[in-house]
C-alpha cells in the first residue's frame, strides 16, 4: 500500500509539473497560478467520479494520445535531418 501511494503521489506531482511547463511555454507566465488551481479541483474530479473508471482512463489515454501527435510530426519533419547526421556520424567511424 505504501508503494502505491508513493507512486500516485510522484506521478501526480511530475504530471503537474510536466503540464505546468507546457502550459506556460504555450500561453506564458500568466497561466501558471490558474493551471495549478484546475490541477487540484481535477484531482477531486477524478476522486469523485471513480465509479466510472473506465472513462477517466478512456479520457486519460486519448490526452496522452494527443500528446504523441506533435512529437511524431516533429519525428518526421526532422527525419531528414537526423537521416543525415546518422550516416556522416557512421561514415567517419
Amino acid at each position: 500500500v505504501f508503494g502505491i501511494l508513493i507512486f500516485a503521489y510522484t506521478t501526480l506531482l511530475s504530471w503537474s509539473y510536466y503540464g505546468e511547463r507546457c502550459a506556460e511555454y504555450i500561453f506564458g507566465v500568466k497561466v501558471i497560478q490558474p493551471y495549478r488551481y484546475l490541477w487540484i479541483a481535477m484531482i477531486f474530479v477524478g476522486a469523485l467520479l471513480k465509479d466510472q473508471l473506465a472513462l477517466l482512463w478512456l479520457i486519460a489515454d486519448a490526452l496522452n494520445g494527443m500528446m504523441a501527435i506533435p512529437n511524431l510530426i516533429a519525428l518526421l519533419l526532422l527525419s531528414p535531418v537526423i537521416f543525415k547526421i546518422t550516416r556522416d556520424y557512421f561514415a567517419d567511424k
